[in-house]
């Protein structure tokens, strides 16, 4: 992959960017944790054009400032501790590996250096809850023993007087405990992940089937029923049919009207291979195609 710099951040920023801080590169293995959690077609577009990716330092700019965290981290390491340790597993004949942030006294830790918003919404936990227990599959299988796993979740965007003030606000480190899997259960999703990698390598780029909407990050098309003057939807629909009928019985309907809140596939605006792939390429012909109508 080439790091660019189009926006033309400052060359010391870009030069730690591209020192690579990741520590499975060079590893010997089919992949790694995080490869094997990401979606079908996204893991063989990108072994398949790894040598032609181009992708722009800005937008790791967040990216770098967690590998500078972990680093942290690893500084304060004990001898109780082990930080960024990676460990090897094979599973139906292909070698995985992992490397957590964290183990101490039987926890597995992974700190996410994140949003608030992210923290309200919960969005990504099911993807968070899937990483840990496969560390922790690796760490049983290593003889560690595992009896909790957690995120540590760091707020970038925190604000103090939001917390003072907000129910529900978090504080500037919130710790969300994860589910652990039967170690059972744990091999036989790995297996199938598995099975899932090498059935869509052995197709073509535009046969690998479509990344699901919440691989996308996409929830569905939204219609809200809007007043006049108000920022705020008064209430949101699944169709526009629904949306009209509520505005025919409003006693207050020539005020209303409706706001169709798109579905977006969030993901693929940020995935480094978007432009290898079907799927995005017809999204992105239809949005220009409107544009231009």
């Amino acid at each position: 992959m080439k790091i660019t710099n189009n926006n033309g951040i400052p060359e010391p920023i870009v030069r730690a960017i591209k020192k690579g801080w990741y520590s499975g590169a060079g590893a010997k293995h089919y992949c790694s944790v995080t490869e094997l959690l990401k979606p079908e077609k996204m893991f063989v577009l990108e072994q398949r054009y790894r040598d032609t990716i181009n992708q722009e330092a800005s937008d790791l700019i967040w990216s770098l400032m967690g590998s500078a965290m972990h680093r942290v981290l690893e500084a304060s390491e004990t001898k109780n501790t082990l930080n960024e340790e990676r460990l090897f597993a094979t599973v139906n004949g292909k070698i995985i590996s992992g490397g957590i942030d964290l183990y101490e006294n039987g926890i597995i830790s992974d700190f996410k250096f994140t949003s608030v918003w992210q923290y309200l919404y919960k969005s990504g936990i099911t993807l968070w809850e899937q990483q840990l227990n496969l560390y922790s599959y690796l760490y049983q299988s290593a003889g560690f023993e595992v009896d909790k796993l957690q995120i540590i979740m760091i707020f970038k965007d925190f604000s103090a007087a939001k917390c003072k003030y907000e129910k529900n606000y978090p504080q500037q480190v919130e710790v969300i405990p994860i589910e652990k899997w039967d170690l059972s259960w744990c091999r036989h999703f790995i297996a199938q992940k598995l099975d899932k990698l090498e059935r869509a390598l052995s197709l073509s780029d535009d046969d690998i089937p479509a990344c699901s909407p919440q691989e996308r990050w996409q929830d569905p098309q939204k219609y809200a029923v809007m007043k006049k003057g108000n920022k705020r939807a008064l209430k949101l629909f699944d169709s526009k049919e629904s949306a009209t009928r509520f505005i025919s019985s409003h006693k207050d309907k020539k005020r209303l009207f409706i706001d169709i809140r798109e579905s977006i596939p969030r993901r693929c605006n940020y995935c480094v291979v978007n432009r290898f792939c079907n799927f995005y390429q017809t999204y992105k012909n239809m949005k220009d195609n409107l544009k231009t109508a």
